[in-house]
């Protein structure tokens, strides 16, 4: 019966290392082509190397969330100055749209929305600390 074996890897240009020797015939288990450290899981005459994704996932949610801050402040920026541009209007030839009070609804909802999915994605990256 074989026992696995787990190890601390590198690999670089498909090139498999543990402790800096090159490991023949391990399988890379990814799809990117990018250096990463990861598991060396060894399993009888079979190696498997298996990349640490956390890092990198962790750097996207990082991008993302610093993403959804910048598009709900310019949401919200917008949504306010729309709501002050209805306010400021008065008479039949100053009449705001008659969409406005609808578009400013959608766009409150839109940061309600970036708020909630932002919300979550800290709360992810703050799992994989």
């Amino acid at each position: 019966m074989y026992k696995a074996i787990l190890l601390e890897a590198t690999c670089r240009s498909d090139v498999v290392k543990v402790e800096n020797y090159p490991v023949q015939a391990a399988e890379v288990l990814s799809q990117g082509k990018g250096a990463s450290t990861g598991l060396l899981i060894m399993f009888g005459d079979k190696a498997y190397y298996i990349p640490n994704a956390a890092e990198d996932l962790k750097t996207t949610i990082e991008k993302t969330v610093d993403l959804l801050t910048s598009l709900n402040e310019a949401l919200t920026k917008i949504g306010t100055t729309l709501t002050s541009i209805g306010a400021g209007m008065t008479g039949p030839t100053t009449a705001p749209p008659p969409t406005l009070a609808a578009d400013v609804v959608e766009i409150n909802s839109k940061v309600t929305a970036l708020n909630a999915v932002k919300s979550s994605l800290n709360t992810l990256k703050g799992a994989l600390k």
